[in-house]
């Protein structure tokens, strides 16, 4: 009888072999470095923005005014990484796609077309506006067509989403084979574990532990507390994967707009519960828990893997194609600051759970937590949305917990 090997989720997404996966991590790590060191000299009039590919092993640099390249190749500092450099002629510079984008975001604010995402998408060169397959009245796709004419000023790119569902399919199928294995007991939470909120009934993921100079929390996505009725001080969390339901603790905060952020303290949590600062992958025996290192830097670079844990389909990655979009949800709520990672397959009960890059085969640095995805089809999706660390510790004045958490 043969075993094979269960594929780690970076083999997966990369196309490779499980043993593969550390000279891959090495490469993506060189080009991550050679993107941060280019972009010290790049000014945003003549250039554009930067995007890796770990399967050709270079940094393309979208160049508005190629007779700057030399000049750039000069520099002894970048000088040693020219094989790694795929200078690319594009039309709009960083400079523009900036201004041009608080302008588009302003609009959308003033407006409030409903179920619009937007962000500035490298690898299109442009502002990309995604309209969501969301069920409008008349009055509402009039704002809508009105909004998409005031920005058409800008020439951004417009994508409505759909819904084939044999294209969704066929584009996620490599991922749906890691689902949870929703079975499993354990008496301690981990980051990325199935939470309960027990006043709405909603199924979330736990995300990260974080401390102040009092408390304790555990992090989750603010929409977790979900119908907003009734006081906070009735919701509680309680696990979800455990032999039966244990009390984490109280929701002492939740937030949907401008950042979707919920805190849990557990300072009531139960005694038959421990706490874990590492990050499970069920799916996998191999790496069950992933660890968090405190003094990593959390992704900056476009086309660099991102990774979520989360209860319904355990540890998926895809690859980050957006930083700083927008969400204008149904709600006339404006979610700002997110990250936008495509193919990183997530269902219902994942938000919530953390987000990360790994820096070896079990140990990660946190980049936030999944807020949603959208599944609908267009040329820049399926994709999720990602709550960034930096945004959520600054946001509530948080440091981040790696070390083992002492029951208080």
């Amino acid at each position: 009888m043969i075993i094979h090997a269960q594929e780690h989720p970076l083999a997966e997404l990369w196309g490779i072999q499980n043993h593969e996966i550390p000279s891959y991590l090495s490469r993506e790590a060189n080009l991550i470095e050679v993107d941060r060191t280019l972009k010290k000299y790049l000014d945003e009039s003549n250039f554009a923005q930067t995007y890796i590919n770990i399967q050709t092993n270079l940094l393309t640099i979208e160049t508005v005014n190629m007779f700057k390249v030399p000049e750039i190749l000069s520099i002894p500092e970048v000088k040693q990484y020219e094989q790694f450099l795929d200078f690319r002629k594009a039309n709009n510079s960083l400079a523009y796609l900036k201004s041009s984008f608080d302008e588009i975001t302003k609009l959308a604010k003033q407006n409030n077309p409903l179920s619009i995402f937007a962000s500035i998408f490298p690898k299109f060169n442009n502002i990309v506006i995604i309209v969501d397959n969301y069920g409008r009245n008349a009055s509402e796709e009039e704002v809508l067509e009105e909004y998409i004419r005031s920005v058409s000023q800008y020439k951004p790119e417009v994508f409505f989403a759909d819904y084939p569902s044999d294209s969704l399919n066929s584009l996620t199928s490599s991922h749906t084979k890691r689902g949870c294995c929703l079975g499993r007991i354990t008496e301690t939470i981990f980051c990325g574990q199935g939470i309960i909120n027990e006043f709405d009934g909603n199924i979330c993921s736990a995300g990260f532990f974080a401390k102040n100079q009092s408390h304790t929390f555990l992090v989750t996505a603010g929409h977790c507390n979900k119908s907003y009725h009734g006081s906070i001080s009735e919701k509680k969390f309680f696990t979800f994967e455990t032999t039966k339901p244990e009390l984490i603790g109280k929701l002492v905060y939740s937030s949907t707009a401008p950042h979707d952020i919920a805190l849990i303290d557990i300072k009531q949590m139960s005694k038959r519960l421990r706490p874990s600062t590492g990050i499970i992958d069920s799916a996998n025996l191999s790496y069950v828990e992933l660890f968090i290192d405190d003094d990593g830097m959390p992704v900056s670079t476009h086309g660099a893997h991102l990774c979520k844990a989360g209860y319904s389909s355990s540890v998926t990655c895809g690859y980050t194609e957006a930083f700083n979009g927008f969400y204008l949800t149904g709600l006339l709520e404006i979610r700002e600051n997110y990250i936008f990672v495509d193919i990183m397959n997530s269902f219902g009960g994942d938000s919530g759970g953390p987000v990360f890059a790994f820096t070896n085969l079990n140990r990660v640095v946190l980049n936030g937590i999944l807020s949603g995805s959208l599944k609908e089809i267009s040329p820049v999706s399926p994709f999720n949305y990602i709550v960034p660390l930096e945004i959520i510790l600054k946001d509530n004045n948080l440091n981040l917990i790696t070390d083992p958490i002492v029951p208080q």
